[in-house]
């Protein structure tokens, strides 16, 4: 390289179209790079927007699928319940026994312990306490007792009244069949056009 003192003006202009070039090259390149960066930033707004749309279609998808799943089991089980009332009401006889009063949604007034039954026999010595279930479940069977202890706080008066616990469904799985042999809790399942309880053992309180 020459000497400041040996430059002549020519190699002046030289080095400045040189540094010009390269302050040309270089805001290119900043300019390819922004370019670059825009468009990386335009697809990445565009992968967003995409994937904001699917999410957006899969959420409602999925709710609509709870609301149909929803309303076939709502569906189901009223259509359970309406069965089972129907039948007691047409024929008030359960374990040999008639009754004189079916009352079906019994809440109490006034209420000690807040609770509701779903089905309820009555005549002038025993009470039939009976869930309806289009599926039972095991535990179930377990709340059986919780309505008993319920009932007999919100009506005092037939405290004293022989009672059994039922649970009335179109389908029993086998451990729900067991517990409630072990417990005594009365299964009523439908066969055919009539009703029929299957326990085998049946206890009252």
């Amino acid at each position: 390289m020459k000497k400041h003192e040996n430059l002549t003006w020519d190699d002046i202009k030289a080095m400045y179209a040189e540094v010009a070039e390269m302050q040309k090259e270089t805001s290119l390149q900043m300019k390819e790079t922004d370019k670059q960066f825009k468009e990386s930033e335009r697809r990445f707004k565009e992968t967003e927007r995409i994937l904001n749309e699917k999410f957006t279609r899969m959420e409602k998808a999925i709710e609509n699928t709870n609301k149909q799943i929803g309303g076939i089991s709502r569906s189901n089980g009223e259509f359970c319940e309406e069965y089972f009332i129907n039948s007691f009401k047409e024929n008030p006889t359960f374990m040999g026994e008639k009754y004189e009063r079916v009352v079906d949604y019994l809440k109490p007034e006034p209420v000690v312990i807040n609770d509701e039954y779903d089905l309820v026999l009555r005549n002038g010595s025993t009470v039939v306490l009976i869930e309806m279930k289009y599926k039972a479940n095991i535990e179930d069977v377990g709340k059986m007792f919780s309505k008993l202890h319920s009932y007999r706080a919100n009506y005092p008066m037939f405290k004293d009244y022989k009672a059994y616990l039922a649970l009335a469904s179109f389908r029993f799985p086998a451990k729900v069949r067991k517990r409630a042999d072990e417990e005594g809790v009365v299964l009523i399942e439908q066969r055919g056009d009539k009703i029929e309880v299957i326990s085998k053992n049946v206890k009252t309180w």
